[in-house]
């Protein structure tokens, strides 16, 4: 049974409907004079939808605030990978008598002090809590308390929590402290295989070079693709077979993957949209600027 959800003449911004329309779950949406802006409908089924006269676009504001979160991750990424390998002695490990090459392995806690950071940089909420407890933190070993052993416990256990937290989102700062772990661990590689001659650590640790490398990516691509999400409203992968954009304004949609087929476009105009391989923008804006033309392709699948 199709149940219709009405998001008839209402705005929304940022919002994903992926779970509200997923395949099989017989919604229907009607989002007639809706405001869409920035919003996430990727790879939702969206059959028989109808965003007539509805204006889709991308909010300005939304996406310029992304682009300088980005731009302040990579500006706080570059220092912290910096941090993690003065903190763990890799870098002053190259050719200074007394640093530890491995330092990164076997003295962590400079690396649990970067990654938290940056993580926590995603969550305005948490970051300020976890600067408070670092610090309270590091004002109890100053003076030798024995309280010091449990705080510096909850400290190890909301730096954790706050690197799930920003990884889980996508962080490009966890990205570039990734990069340094995996640049230390090929540092150590190389010290293994030239310095000591232990073959089989060198191997280990150019093994452990790639899950880093994995994982910047990884980090890189999520924080991406959020900031792309907030350039355009995206019906990406979305199943939009007998949709209706009657009189719809589309600008900086993205309905790359998509299924149109039988869309009916009469009187949409369109502006910065990306459409599928093989979809003819051109064709169908004529067709729907074309309301004869639309009404006979009507009536000619109607006597078929």
């Amino acid at each position: 049974m199709n149940n219709y959800v009405n998001y008839r003449y209402q705005s929304y911004l940022n919002q994903s409907f992926q779970n509200e329309f997923r395949a099989g779950n017989g919604n229907i949406a009607d989002f007639t004079g809706a405001r869409l802006k920035s919003c996430n409908f990727r790879c939702s089924s969206l059959i028989g939808a109808d965003f007539s006269e509805t204006a889709i676009g991308m909010d300005a504001k939304l996406f310029q605030a992304q682009v300088i979160q980005m731009v302040s991750h990579i500006l706080w990424g570059i220092p912290l990978g910096l941090v993690g390998w003065f903190s763990s002695q890799v870098v002053l490990g190259c050719g200074i008598a007394g640093a530890d090459p491995y330092g990164w392995m076997t003295n962590p806690f400079g690396w649990i002090f970067v990654f938290s950071t940056a993580a926590t940089m995603s969550k305005k909420w948490f970051f300020p809590l976890y600067v408070l407890i670092i610090g309270l933190m590091i004002a109890v070993a100053l003076l030798f308390n024995p309280i010091f052993v449990l705080v510096g416990l909850v400290a190890f256990g909301v730096s954790f929590f706050g690197m799930y937290l920003g990884y889980k989102e996508g962080s490009i700062a966890v990205g570039m402290v990734w990069i340094a772990v995996g640049v230390s661990s090929a540092i150590s590689a190389g010290y293994s295989w030239i310095n000591y001659k232990e073959f089989h650590y060198a191997i280990l640790f150019a093994a452990l070079t790639i899950l880093p490398a994995i994982l910047a990516t990884r980090a890189f691509n999520l924080h991406f693709a959020k900031v792309k999400l907030t350039a355009m409203t995206s019906f990406y992968g979305a199943d939009l077979t007998n949709a209706r954009f009657v009189n719809a304004v589309l600008e900086n949609c993205d309905f790359l993957g998509a299924n149109l087929e039988g869309v009916d476009w009469q009187g949409a105009t369109f502006k910065h949209c990306k459409f599928p391989k093989g979809f003819s923008r051109d064709g169908q804006k004529a067709i729907a600027e074309n309301t004869e033309t639309n009404l006979s392709i009507k009536q000619v699948a109607i006597n078929n």
